[in-house]
Formats: C-alpha cells, sequence, structure tokens
C-alpha cells in the first residue's frame, strides 16, 4: 500500500470522487444487503398498532444507543490509527534527517591533501551507497511487506561477501550501521578524515539518533491494534449490522425509510 496523495480542488469535493484507496466500495457491499433487508421486513408489517408503537419507541432507543456507543468505540480507534499513522511518518523523516546530516558531516569531514583525492573519491562513494543501501533497508524494515523493492544507488565498490553476509542476516540495518561506522574509524585512522574525534563524534551521534527514531517506527509497525480490541469492535460491528434492519423497519412503517436508515447507518459505521 501507498500513500494516496489527492487534491480537494476548489471547493473542496475532489476527494468525494476518488475510488482508488476508498472504503466506499466495501461501504456499499454492507450496506445494500441491509437496506435490502430493512425493505422486506418493513413489507411484511401490517399498519402500526398501539402495541407497535410502544415497540418503535424501544427498537429506536436500542438502535440509538448501541449506534452511539460503537461511533464512540470507532472513533477512539481512527483516532489511534491517524495518531500511529502521523508518528511514523514523523519518526521515518527524523531518521532520514538525522542519517542525511550523518552523511554531510562526513563528507566535509575529509582532509583537503589533493594527493590522497582518489583515496577521498574512492570512500566518498562507498559511503553514498551504504547509506542508500541503509535508508532502503530501514524503509523495508517498516514496509507491510519487507521485500518491497525501493530505488538505491548500485552496490558498485562493495564486497560480494559482505553484500551476501547482509542479505542473510535478520536486521539488515544493524550490519549497514556497523559498516558506516567501522568505515568512518578506519578513514580517521588512515588519515582521509583528519578530523578531531569530539567533532567527528557529532556523525555518530546523529547515526546513532536515527536508528533510535527507526527503531520507534518499527515498534508502530511490529505491534499491532490489540486482538481482545479489534475482535470486540468487530464483534460489535457485525451485531449492529444484524439488528439494524430489524430495529429499522421496528421504527418506520415506510419501507423506504427504513431501507435509506439501514443504508446510511450501516454505510457510514
Amino acid at each position: 500500500p501507498q500513500m494516496i496523495l489527492y487534491e480537494n480542488g476548489k471547493w473542496g469535493f475532489n476527494a468525494a470522487q476518488g475510488w482508488r484507496g476508498s472504503v466506499f466500495p466495501r461501504a456499499l457491499i454492507m450496506a445494500v444487503p441491509n437496506a435490502v433487508l430493512a425493505y422486506l421486513i418493513t413489507d411484511q408489517h401490517g399498519e402500526f398498532s398501539d402495541t407497535t408503537q410502544d415497540a418503535a419507541k424501544y427498537a429506536r432507543s436500542i438502535l440509538t444507543i448501541f449506534t452511539s456507543v460503537l461511533t464512540y468505540i470507532l472513533y477512539g480507534r481512527a483516532r489511534n490509527a491517524y495518531s500511529r499513522w502521523w508518528e511514523g511518518g514523523t519518526l521515518l523523516q527524523q531518521t532520514r534527517g538525522e542519517w542525511f546530516n550523518s552523511y554531510s558531516s562526513l563528507l566535509a569531514f575529509v582532509t583537503a591533501d589533493s594527493q590522497r583525492e582518489g583515496e577521498i573519491e574512492a570512500y566518498q562513494h562507498m559511503l553514498a551507497r551504504i547509506m542508500s543501501l541503509l535508508f532502503c533497508s530501514a524503509l523495508q524494515q517498516v514496509s507491510p511487506n519487507p521485500d518491497r523493492p525501493f530505488e538505491i544507488l548500485d552496490s558498485e565498490g562493495l564486497e560480494r561477501d559482505s553484500l551476501a553476509f547482509m542479505y542473510e542476516s535478520n536486521d539488515k540495518v544493524e550490519v549497514i550501521l556497523q559498516w558506516v561506522q567501522r568505515s568512518t574509524i578506519y578513514n580517521m585512522q588512515n588519515g582521509v578524515i583528519p578530523t578531531p574525534p569530539p567533532v567527528v563524534s557529532r556523525a555518530f551521534q546523529e547515526l546513532s539518533r536515527g536508528i533510535v527514531n527507526l527503531q520507534n517506527a518499527r515498534k508502530i509497525a511490529d505491534f499491532p491494534y490489540p486482538f481482545p480490541f479489534a475482535q470486540t469492535i468487530s464483534v460489535m460491528l457485525l451485531l449492529h449490522w444484524s439488528l439494524c434492519p430489524i430495529l429499522s423497519s421496528i421504527m418506520l412503517n415506510s419501507r423506504v425509510w427504513a431501507a435509506m436508515i439501514a443504508f446510511f447507518v450501516t454505510f457510514f459505521l
């Protein structure tokens, strides 16, 4: 699944016309049979009597209370889902920002010695490819499809044995992160990065903050909505779907109005 980008248009109604990613088709599948049942059940009723009027009052109270409680529960879940979605997007953007800052700092830390231009270029090219692979693996970890391909730079210059080990590991991000840190230490020792260690430590801190943000984003992806809550909501929705046509037919003596009430209540829940 991908984020759906849309424009509201001048009057704000363009989003109502979209079907890609819309929940309306599934809502119609549930609402139309419910409306048909309400129409057929109402058709079997005779004229309203005093007893029927009393039953209609009870049916109206039951449907109102049940729908209100269900609406409140669904609102809470929708609010929780939006909060998790927004937090996940924020954490991924923070991860990207931290790692980009670390990458740009390491590029700036290299020596200005023109005699080592070949070594500098080799290190910078390798770092760019490793960082590209790092963020790709991070996105795969939080994606519903862990094998989903993301665009990266080529793997030229990376050892085949190292790549094979990385692909076989349970956590690719941790492996690639070690590559970045070890390559930084190695190039500090051989003089490609002559910057004082206290200054270079900034890049390590940004790498560490990035992985912490990623782990928090993984928390959202790895821990689903609690099963007891999801099961309770599903049962309540099924029960509401079953009772709605019956109660609507008792409340209203009109087949059309009963069908319309059943349709709209079911459709929007």
